[in-house]
């Protein structure tokens, strides 16, 4: 008879407790990045906390995890400054180094650069408000009557979240004399302009903000020959002509906006309601305007008391945003959240205000030479 004890069973050890070095990598991934103080002050604590949050894993890691870059602020004309001016208006604890820029006007920002036109020489800059970096464009080698650009990422595969020193595109659309409407584009890399397409087609350009959609960069016009948009395809080399729906012939109240759907969105106000449309195209390949949302100014604001009708004055892409003017108060709406923020008083002589926000990341890499020692 065998009278060997059974063995025990074995258990297994019980992990080690986390410590807060180990939790720390995870908590601090969480940190807003609308609000880059959080991270910044992190930076502060400790060497190991500096190190972790200026490697590139970690940053790479940051971006990866809140997906889209936030709005740190928005650039507006001052005209009533003499010669005009740009200023940077935050909307975060982003602070850049020189928020104005005298003799300037802004016209797009995108993928984190702001395209600026000198008013006297009527020569284009791209300003990185992060990185304090400025880039000055060569003269457009054709004359327009009228136009507007925009600045786009030229990086091959770049995912958009941190373009910052990368190569940048600056695509050119306006017309001439002869009624063609024409496009060109700018390389950062060769450092030249590209040969100019044109079409048949009147459309006088204006400096509203311009909306990115694929690699078509939508553009809208003055309505003195018919309210319409151009779209230029940059890498085709394309130049279209859409027309807005047709229930929006004021153009002063509306502008182009990307949908929910990444198509190509318009949002205008009409009797005092804000509609929102997007373009949807048929089996033939023939698009149409859909009418997506109608949202009714009272509703859209939520404030009582106003008394003149709400104007669009803008449009943030990544966190849904609709700038919204009425009297000389311009607010902010979340599409998806329906919030709503007040972001600017304008003063009297600001008649016509167009928002152009500021979306990037901020992080403890990109102000390394401005941290003290922890």
């Amino acid at each position: 008879m065998d009278t060997t004890a059974p063995k025990r069973p074995r258990h297994a050890s019980a992990p080690a407790p986390r410590t807060i070095a180990d939790m720390a990598p995870e908590i601090l991934l969480r940190l807003p990045p609308d609000d880059p103080a959080y991270l910044a002050r992190a930076a502060l604590v400790c060497k190991p906390w500096r190190r972790l949050l200026t490697s590139k894993a970690f940053l790479g890691r940051y971006r990866a995890f809140h997906r889209t870059p936030p709005m740190l602020g928005f650039v507006l004309n001052l005209k009533e400054h003499f010669g005009g001016m740009t200023r940077f208006f935050p909307t975060s604890t982003f602070r850049p180094a020189a928020p104005d820029h005298p003799g300037m006007s802004v016209l797009d920002a995108r993928h984190g650069r702001v395209l600026l036109q000198t008013a006297m020489e009527e020569l284009l800059v791209v300003w990185d408000p992060v990185t304090g970096q400025e880039w000055k464009i060569p003269e457009v080698p054709v004359f327009a009557l009228g136009f507007n650009a925009a600045v786009v990422c030229a990086a091959a595969g770049c995912d958009h979240l941190d373009c910052h020193g990368g190569p940048f595109r600056v695509a050119f659309v306006g017309s001439d004399d002869h009624g063609y409407t024409f496009a060109c584009t700018y390389s950062s890399e060769t450092g030249a302009w590209s040969q100019r397409i044109e079409i048949e087609e009147p459309a006088f350009v204006n400096d509203r903000p311009s909306v990115l959609v694929g690699n078509t960069v939508y553009f809208t016009c003055d309505p003195c020959n018919n309210f319409k948009i151009v779209g230029y395809n940059i890498v085709a080399q394309e130049l279209t002509v859409i027309w807005p729906p047709s229930q929006h012939q004021y153009y002063s109240c509306t502008v182009i906006v990307k949908a929910e759907d990444a198509t190509l969105g318009f949002a205008g106000v009409q009797n005092g309601s804000l509609y929102l449309w997007s373009m949807k195209a048929d089996p033939d390949g023939d698009v149409e305007w859909v009418q997506r949302r109608v949202i009714q100014h009272k509703t859209m604001l939520r404030t009582r008391g106003l008394t003149n009708p709400p104007e669009v004055v803008g449009f943030a892409d990544g966190p849904g945003l609709i700038f919204v003017r009425t009297g000389n108060t311009v607010f902010s709406m979340e599409l998806k959240s329906g919030h709503v923020r007040q972001v600017y008083t304008c003063r009297s002589k600001n008649y016509e205000v167009i928002v152009v926000p500021y979306m990037s990341f901020y992080t403890p890499g990109h102000a390394m030479g401005r941290l003290p020692s922890p």
